[in-house]
This record gives structure tokens, sequence and C-alpha cells, in this order.
């Protein structure tokens, strides 16, 4: 018996060829699959064992560190005070840091960063008051930060 496309086996022969060619890409997909499942769980690991272990006051002073950090390469190389005060709030997020505006964490993260700057008496003073504005609280913080780094 000679089969012709027209047959009644067409079905079959196009099931069989669909499976023969789509079996080894099931195979390799499986297997990036699971790679990358676990590749994901040990990711997930990581990132719970190093939440759990960080307690608020860890995430609160690696977040002056960034602050301080962030503030000395911003005072070398300038910019708008719009943009500092962008950076500082996606850096308290990155920290899960809340109401960043009022922590005095910021306020002495920056004033370390100045001191990290070397910068002059009149820089910390513009910035105190571009920042701390006529809060007392904060501009200490910025004093204690910025004395702390000399």
């Amino acid at each position: 018996m000679v089969m012709t496309w027209g047959s009644p086996f067409r079905p079959l022969l196009g099931a069989i060829l669909v499976a023969a060619l789509l079996l080894p890409l099931g195979c390799s997909f499986s297997a990036s699959s699971k790679s990358s499942s676990d590749s994901s769980a040990s990711s997930s690991e990581s990132s719970s064992s190093i939440s759990a272990s960080s307690s608020p006051s860890v995430r609160e002073d690696q977040y002056r560190k960034d602050v301080r950090d962030y503030t000395a390469s911003y005072v070398k190389s300038g910019g708008r005070i719009e943009d500092f005060k962008k950076r500082l709030g996606e850096l308290a997020k990155e920290r899960d840091i809340t109401n960043w505006e009022e922590n005095p964490a910021t306020y002495e993260g920056i004033g370390r960063g100045l001191g990290k700057a070397k910068a002059s008496q009149p820089e910390v003073q513009a910035y105190t008051i571009n920042l701390a504005g006529s809060d007392a609280k904060k501009a200490e913080s910025i004093k204690k930060g910025y004395e702390a780094e000399l």
C-alpha cells in the first residue's frame, strides 16, 4: 500500500512529525527551566536570609553609608539639588527606609559625605541650609556626621 498526502494516515504522520521535531526542544526547555528555577530558588533563599538578618538598625547603617558615599560623589561632581533629593529617596527605598526626609540617618549620612569629600565650611553651610532648612535637629545631624568624618 502506498501512502499519499490524501490518505487517512495524513493526520497521524503530521502528529508524529511534530512530536519528533518538538521532543528534543522539550527536553532542552525542561532542563533550562529546571536550571532557571534552581537559580531563582537560590537567589530567593539568599535574599530572604539577607532581609531576615537585616534588622532596622543594620538597614539604617547601610543606608547611612549609601547616603555618605552618594553625597561625597555628588559634592565632587555637582548637580541640581532636586536630583540629589530624588536619589536620596531612591536610596531610602532600596534599604526599606520610610520617611527619609525626617530620618536623622539621612542627615548624618549627608554630613559624613560632606566630610568624606572634604567640603569647605561654606559648602557645608550651603548644603545644611538647602537640605535642613530651619530644622535644627537636621542641621545638627549634618554637623555631627561632618565632624565624625574629619
